[in-house]
């Protein structure tokens, strides 16, 4: 989350515990409460902070438990980046639940696992029971009138900031409370359903349940860690092919790649160290990069990684032996037959194509394309033309007979009657004026 975006609403402790936290301690807990905060990480970690508080005002820290409550956030692309509070935003927030539920963390304040691991980047799978909503956040896939229906009757809405749409929020909601940070508002229950229970919300359509599991905050903060911590080996990795034909820019940017998505699909949980993993995806990578990227002919895939493996091979049994490797011993290096070598070996060669400028072994004597330098060598007159009359006539005159009559000073000096120095001291200053 960057500076601009940095979050108000912890601040605005007193507008939690009067109006926002209120509603979902009273609602009958057969489930947990279900939260939505769109635009904003930091905007339901305060909620979920602000709702463990009134849980536990009086309990020690050490004794806190943390209570069932789930927190969803919509994806979007300013979600991107690490979540932090600075310590002016943790001022509002009493001492005790300062201790118990962030951490300092690279000159910013971050909210513990316990409470990390529930604030879930989603799309809620069911109706909700409060939104919290950001300026602008309702312009985006998600529209306001989307977020209005997923409220459950009785839910309340915060609109933190200026109200996007003032009109559209207000029309069927009843405002609650309204202070500098934002407004809250409460969607009117249906006529007669009298108070909204577990049982009633529970019967509200229910959106189907995404397809993937949801990453969550604490998710996120340890793919970042993993992905800074190994930079150096994406880099070292990628440094290996840097001699194969491609900007070692490139392939850097290939690794790194690679990097990001080993840390997304690594699962702690297997005996094997993350290291070993992404060693193996991003060597993948790059070899994919090579196969499907670099070859300008195609040629069968299989084929192609038969030529990797020859070329590794052949390199290294030349350090081995001292001397260029036989193709008997490279397939005999591989375990594979010596048709297969020589068959990625002529693929090899098919890597860039032939010039056609090339001459053909099979008809040697046959013509080739010559480059004509004509057409330089008519602008570079037609510029000489068009500055000459800016010399004097000698300074034209030895340009005329040093450069398109093939004269040596020694001629011009004779022809002019003075010194070949001075032709030398003449040709120097008709070139300075002809450069400015």
């Amino acid at each position: 989350m960057n500076d601009i975006v940095m979050p108000a609403l912890m601040r605005e402790w007193e507008l939690l515990q009067k109006a926002v936290v209120p509603p979902l301690l009273e609602l009958d807990h057969r489930r947990p409460p279900r939260t939505w905060s769109i635009g904003c990480v930091e905007d339901a970690v305060a909620v979920a902070v602000a709702y463990e508080h009134a849980h536990h005002s009086d309990a020690a820290p050490g004794d806190i438990e943390f209570e069932e409550i789930e927190l969803y956030v919509a994806l979007a692309p300013q979600l991107s980046g690490e979540v932090g509070f600075r310590l002016a935003d943790l001022r509002f927030v009493p001492f005790d639940s300062q201790e118990a539920y962030f951490i300092r963390q690279d000159r910013r304040w971050v909210a513990d696992e316990v409470i990390a691991e529930r604030v879930l980047l989603g799309d809620p799978p069911a109706p909700v029971d409060l939104v919290t909503l950001r300026p602008g956040a309702a312009d985006g896939e998600i529209g306001l009138d989307e977020i209005l229906e997923r409220l459950v009757p009785g839910g309340h809405l915060l609109v933190i900031g200026t109200t996007p749409g003032s009109r559209a929020v207000s029309d069927g909601m009843e405002p609650v409370e309204a202070t500098g940070a934002g407004t809250v508002y409460r969607k009117p229950r249906r006529a007669g359903s009298g108070r909204a229970t577990a049982r009633s919300q529970a019967a509200a359509p229910v959106q189907p349940v995404p397809a993937e599991p949801l990453e969550t905050v604490a998710h996120r903060r340890t793919q970042e860690e993993l992905v800074q911590s190994h930079l150096r080996l994406a880099r070292s990795l990628a440094r290996r092919f840097a001699h194969h034909g491609e900007p070692t820019d490139d392939l850097e940017q290939v690794a790194m790649l690679a990097l990001v998505k080993a840390a997304k699909r690594f699962d702690p949980g297997r005996d094997t160290r993350f290291a070993t993993y992404a060693t193996s995806s991003i060597l993948g990578e790059l070899k994919r990069h090579f196969r499907d990227k670099t070859w300008m002919l195609r040629v069968p895939r299989s084929v192609q990684e038969t030529y990797l493996s020859v070329k590794q091979a052949r390199d290294e049994l030349t350090h081995t032996l001292g001397a260029s490797p036989t193709v008997q011993a490279i397939a005999a290096h591989l375990g594979t037959t010596e048709a297969a070598v020589l068959d990625a070996m002529r693929a090899g060669d098919n890597f860039w194509p032939a010039s056609l400028d090339a001459r053909n072994a099979n008809t040697p004597n046959a013509d080739l394309p010559m480059e004509d330098d004509s057409l330089d060598q008519t602008l570079d007159r037609l510029q000489v033309r068009r500055l000459l009359p800016g010399l004097d006539d000698r300074e034209q005159l030895v340009l005329k007979r040093l450069y398109f009559e093939d004269c040596t000073q020694r001629e011009v000096a004779a022809e002019l009657g003075v010194s070949q120095m001075q032709v030398s001291r003449l040709l120097a200053r008709a070139l300075s004026k002809l450069r400015s």
